[in-house]
């Protein structure tokens, strides 16, 4: 029995925009080159033309936080809403992420959707997909050099990568279940 594979219309229709509540935080798995990461955004209690509420997040798409519909920002992605608890009300988490909107500088490594959800929940300005990331590339990268004897810079480089990969992968946020 073969693999059943979705087509890129299957998959957008998969996830249920319906389901959407105000206040959640939506992940949705991408990848660049070998390495996977995760796209955090939050669901506000404004909706698009189709009705559908629109997603609050900052992108390296667009440089900057801003307020779409939600099948822009997750673009067939494989989504789903992250078990993810905000300090504060959901009002407050809005209105911060709104004061954002076209003025947050985007950074992969400084200031990316992950340290901005993390900051409008009250969870400070922090990303485990980095932190996991440079951290497990740093020991990989290093180990490698310090323990293999002759390491050329390709074999450091190739370790680190995958390293930076691995701890990308192994910081992915946990699915929130509403069931039961």
């Amino acid at each position: 029995m073969g693999l059943l594979t979705l087509t890129e219309a299957e998959k957008c229709a998969v996830f249920d925009y319906t389901a959407l509540v105000p206040g959640d935080i939506l992940v949705s798995d991408f990848s660049f080159g070998p390495i996977d990461y995760q796209h955090w955004s939050l669901v506000s209690d404004r909706r698009c033309e189709q009705g559908i509420y629109m997603l609050i997040s900052a992108t390296e798409r667009t440089g900057t936080v801003c307020e779409e519909p939600a099948h822009e920002v997750i673009q067939c992605a494989n989504t789903y809403k992250a078990l993810h608890k905000s300090l504060w009300p959901i009002p407050k988490s809005l209105e911060l992420a709104r004061s954002h909107i076209g003025k947050w500088d985007y950074s992969v490594t400084e200031r990316n959707c992950q340290h901005f959800i993390n900051l409008v929940t009250g969870l400070g300005l922090r990303s485990s997909q980095v932190y996991a990331g440079i951290t497990s590339g740093l020991i990989g990268g290093v180990g490698t050099a310090l323990l293999k004897k002759d390491a050329s810079w390709l074999e450091i480089l190739s370790v680190t990568v995958a390293g930076i990969a691995s701890g990308v992968i192994a910081s992915k946020a946990l699915q929130h279940n509403r069931k039961g």
